[in-house]
């Protein structure tokens, strides 16, 4: 799994929503990245235990942080072949995101035609006393 370009991971997100319609599901993931995650490296110190927590102090992080988007989709086909997930991803820059955030929504809106409601079980019909 490549980290896209984000032009290039919105083109590919927006022919797997629509080629799929509906037929299976698809995961989509956010989260920050660190600056260990961004270089690559795990770091194995911990810093936010417990024991390294200043109390009583009030700090402010002004530091912004890209964000990892992924999407990972099991198509029917796939699980028949027992071949891998369809997995892309792709990292946004905090300066970006914004005009970022636009676009795919617009291809979620657009692709996802074959959301539908869950349906609602029928409840318990109380007993008339007679």
């Amino acid at each position: 799994m490549a980290r896209l370009d984000n032009s290039q991971f919105l083109h590919e997100l927006n022919q797997v929503v629509t080629t799929n319609n509906g037929k299976s599901s698809i995961y989509l993931t956010q989260k920050r990245l660190t600056s260990s995650e961004v270089q690559g490296i795990n770091s194995s110190s911990i810093d936010d235990l417990p024991t390294n927590v200043i109390p009583n102090q009030k700090i402010q992080n002004s530091t912004s942080y890209p964000v990892l988007i992924r999407v990972a989709m099991n198509s029917k086909s796939n699980k028949d072949k027992k071949q891998s997930k369809l997995k892309i991803s792709t990292v946004v820059e905090a300066e970006q995101l914004n005009q970022f955030w636009q676009q795919y929504i617009r291809v979620l809106k657009n692709g996802l035609v074959g959301l539908k409601k869950k349906e609602k079980k029928k409840g318990k019909k109380s007993k008339v006393a007679k």
